[in-house]
């Protein structure tokens, strides 16, 4: 059975649920479009948790669905990005549930299910004009945004667009055998202040996804 869960940059209210890891962050159950799923959002929470909690609530994929800064001059703000591939820039977090193991690694070629890629595609291609097919994510940091001088930086290195959320979240979904993958919305250029939107945003796009990957 497939159950999709969305990570998502904004508040949303739900259960917490006890882990080895402690308590996860909110969980609730949503649906789109009468296909149900899951939602929340990271917060103070372990991540480990989190992530612990939707896999035990049945999650066999997570995406994210992230406010992000365009790096790249081809991204205006309102354009949308499912992103082909990622770079780590964050630090001292919690990145792995097998740290305590002397060897072994998730495979990270490719870096996101091509399915859930797909899907999203189809889904976000019924809500915006011109939907970017491949690009590079950088996730700074999960406490604030980039400074111009790290968006600089990050273009330089490849970067596209710069994120907040996809490390660690992503790759303990992995190691967890979740399919994992992005929706990205552009709404501030790198290194300028911005809010993020609302989980409804994304509803059009996620309601012609999940109908792609469950058909």
């Amino acid at each position: 059975m497939t159950t999709i869960a969305i990570l998502t940059d904004t508040p949303q209210p739900g259960e917490r649920l006890n882990t080895s890891y402690g308590l996860s962050a909110p969980i609730a159950s949503t649906d789109f479009s009468g296909r149900a799923g899951l939602l929340c959002a990271p917060d103070s929470a372990d991540p480990r948790a989190t992530i612990r909690a939707l896999k035990d609530r049945g999650t066999t994929h997570l995406w994210l669905c992230e406010s992000v800064a365009g790096l790249s001059p081809l991204l205006d703000v309102g354009d949308w990005l499912v992103p082909d591939d990622y770079i780590d820039g964050t630090r001292g977090q919690h990145y792995t549930y097998f740290s305590d193991k002397a060897g072994g690694y998730v495979q990270q070629v490719p870096a996101f299910d091509a399915a859930s890629r797909a899907a999203l595609l189809t889904g976000v291609g019924t809500v915006a004009p011109r939907p970017f097919q491949r690009g590079v994510y950088v996730c700074v940091s999960s406490t604030r945004l980039e400074t111009p001088a790290e968006a600089l930086f990050w273009t330089r290195v490849g970067a596209h667009v710069a994120g907040r959320f996809l490390s660690p979240y992503l790759a303990l979904a992995r190691e967890l055998d979740m399919a994992v993958a992005v929706l990205s919305v552009i709404t501030r250029a790198g290194g300028a202040p911005g809010a993020a939107l609302p989980i409804e945003h994304y509803s059009g796009a996620l309601v012609g996804a999940f109908a792609a990957l469950t058909v």
